[in-house]
């Protein structure tokens, strides 16, 4: 953590400078030197083996069923009848009992990995193949908006990023890098490639459903009814097990619960879960209807339906932050550049875990991670009143 820490520093300090160049100004590009950093960042991390997190085993867990033809959506890794395909997976992996919670597009590339090699370098071979699509949407939107290129550094350089992705190998870095692409070509009118894109990146993590409000109020009819075609598509060999295609999912939304600012304040007010749950998913549904009325771009909505799920769901562990980093070249907000480094603390608890198999999650965590997001907030909203202030008070013209 505290080099985590050190890396954090390092990094905001390397996002002031970016942030500070005025678009247009002449002078030689860092990209290059962006670039190299962050290759070299990820070229030390892939290999490490991930120490913070066991999801990837389900991953090649699920990919191996896959890859055998078996459908992993009706029995949970434990279950007798996939004893045959047992390995030395199987004590890797957390909450065996529980069937995968995992949709069809990240299911096809988990059987990708397996039939590479069942190991995290496989997995993460694949998350840095699909980073490229990302990186190359980011910079294709920072041309178009006539912004500095040396504003992928935002998402290139961020630590959360290079340790949850290329450390620990978490998919949702698969989901941001056919999102960003999928929003590209829906600015550029190819809303058929667009559907595909964003069915992918639904289907591979359901959370860039959450934009589906923006697109209807958009009549993005062509996009919706490709990504419609698509994910029928993706999920007909998984049909076959019917209602247990949302068994993991069901007990996931039901009672997992970690690092949530609104759940544990509301779990001060109220005793019944489910009420709480109803309350935040009643308050993210309201969040949805005003960013579709509100957001002016693709990617702006976005990063408001992705910052508005971090801030209501009952779960917020550090890998859900990814995809809103994926944005932050396009919308640089100090609030969750300054929250990506601060979510690090919520692993302060695993080392007694591993000791006592207790989790506790101190308060105090909760405090520092969200009262930070919200100070940084409340700065830039101060620092742009004092700009609007001086622009009114001046002879020019207020932009």
């Amino acid at each position: 953590l505290l080099l985590w820490g050190a890396a954090q520093a390092a990094y905001m300090a390397a996002a002031w400078w970016v942030l500070r160049r005025v678009p247009g100004t002449p002078g030689p590009s860092a990209l290059p030197i962006v670039l190299a950093a962050g290759l070299l960042a990820r070229a030390v991390l892939l290999p490490s083996a991930p120490t913070l997190s066991e999801d990837v085993y389900r991953y090649l867990w699920d990919g191996r069923l896959v890859a055998h033809g078996v459908n992993p959506y009706p029995r949970a890794p434990s279950d007798p009848a996939l004893a045959r395909f047992q390995n030395g997976l199987i004590p890797r992996l957390n909450h065996p009992e529980v069937p995968t919670i995992y949709p069809p597009a990240a299911q096809a590339l988990f059987a990708a990995a397996a039939s590479i090699s069942e190991s995290p370098l496989a997995w993460k071979g694949i998350l840095l193949a699909l980073e490229t699509l990302l990186v190359l949407a980011l910079l294709r939107f920072l041309r178009d908006r006539g912004l500095p290129e040396e504003r992928l550094l935002l998402y290139y350089w961020n630590p959360l990023v290079l340790v949850e992705s290329f450390g620990s190998g978490h998919v949702d870095l698969a989901a941001a890098a056919f999102l960003v692409p999928s929003l590209l070509l829906y600015e550029r009118r190819r809303h058929v490639r667009a559907g595909i894109l964003f069915a992918l990146a639904v289907l591979t993590k359901f959370i860039p459903g959450l934009l589906i409000p923006w697109l209807l109020r958009r009549r993005a009819w062509i996009l919706l009814a490709v990504a419609l075609l698509t994910s029928a598509i993706l999920y007909a060999p998984f049909l076959p097990a019917g209602g247990a295609l949302t068994t993991g999912l069901r007990i996931y939304a039901r009672h997992w619960e970690f690092n949530s600012a609104a759940y544990h304040l509301l779990r001060k007010l109220l005793t019944s879960e489910i009420t709480i749950r109803r309350i935040l998913a009643g308050g993210g549904l309201v969040a949805m209807l005003l960013i579709a009325w509100r957001a002016r771009t693709a990617t702006g909505a976005a990063f408001a339906c992705l910052t508005s799920f971090l801030l209501l769901s009952p779960t917020v562990f550090p890998w859900y932050v990814v995809p809103v980093v994926a944005l932050l070249p396009l919308h640089p907000d100090w609030g969750m550049i300054s929250f990506s480094g601060l979510i690090a603390l919520s692993y302060l608890p695993l080392p007694a875990y591993h000791a006592t198999g207790v989790w506790d999650l101190p308060g105090w965590i909760l405090w520092v991670e969200y009262g930070g997001l919200f100070a940084a907030w409340a700065a830039t909203l101060a620092a742009a009143s004092q700009d609007r202030a001086r622009a009114w008070a001046s002879d020019s013209t207020p932009t």
